[in-house]
C-alpha cells in the first residue's frame, strides 16, 4: 500500500512514513472470510498475491460475485467501509492470499492529518469509483467471451486456479458457458 500511495506524489516522505505503524500483514488460506456479510468492513485490504472476492446471494439464494481484487489492487465492501452501515456482500479469499490492510480508523487518521492525506483519500475514491465504471461498462457493452479473455490476459495464473463457478459468476455467465468459451480458446 504504501508503494501504491508513494506513486501519487502527493505526499512527504515524513507524512508517508506516517502510515508504517498502521499497516498490517495477513497470510490466508483458500476459502477465508474476511468479512461476513452484515459485519462493518472496517479494513482495506490489498492484495499483494492471490486474490479476493466479494460475493452475496441474490433471492434464489445463488452466489454471486461482484468484484475480484488480483495482485495490487485493494478489496472492502465500499459502502460499508465509508459509511460503517454493516456490508451487504461478503469478502473471501479465493486462492491463498498475502494481504496488507489498514484499518478504517487508523485511514481516517491519517486523513485528518493533511490536506496531503485528503488528498491521497480522494485518489482512492476516484479511484474505486473508475474501476466500478469499468466493470459496469464491460457488463453492457462486452459479452462473456470478451470479458473472459481480458481477464486471461492479464490474471493468467489466477484465472486457472480459481474454481470455475467463481469465474462465471463474476463473469455474468453460466459454468457451462464458461466450460465451452475454455474449450474453444485451448
Amino acid at each position: 500500500m504504501k508503494k501504491y500511495i508513494e506513486k501519487l506524489n502527493i505526499l512527504s516522505q515524513k507524512e508517508l512514513n506516517q502510515i508504517d505503524d498502521k499497516l498490517h500483514q495477513l497470510s490466508v488460506e483458500k476459502g477465508t472470510i474476511l468479512l461476513e456479510e452484515g459485519s462493518v468492513s472496517d479494513k482495506l485490504f490489498i492484495v499483494k498475491s492471490g486474490t479476493l472476492c466479494n460475493l452475496y446471494e441474490d433471492a434464489d439464494a445463488e452466489e454471486r460475485i461482484n468484484c475480484m481484487a488480483f495482485n495490487g489492487e485493494f478489496s472492502c465492501s465500499f459502502s460499508s467501509f465509508m459509511s460503517g452501515n454493516p456490508a451487504h456482500e461478503s469478502i473471501i479469499a479465493l486462492l491463498d492470499s498475502e494481504l496488507e490492510y489498514i484499518n478504517q480508523k487508523d485511514l481516517e487518521t491519517l486523513f485528518d492529518s493533511s490536506m496531503s492525506w485528503q488528498k491521497v483519500g480522494r485518489k482512492f475514491i476516484e479511484l474505486h469509483y473508475i474501476l466500478m465504471e469499468e466493470h459496469f461498462t464491460n457488463f453492457q457493452q462486452k459479452n462473456g467471451a470478451t470479458r473472459y479473455e481480458f481477464l486471461l490476459r492479464n490474471y493468467p495464473q489466477q484465472v486457472r486456479a480459481i474454481p470455475q463457478k467463481y469465474i462465471a459468476s463474476y463473469l455474468g455467465i453460466s459454468t457451462r458457458q464458461l466450460t465451452r468459451l475454455r474449450k474453444s480458446i485451448f
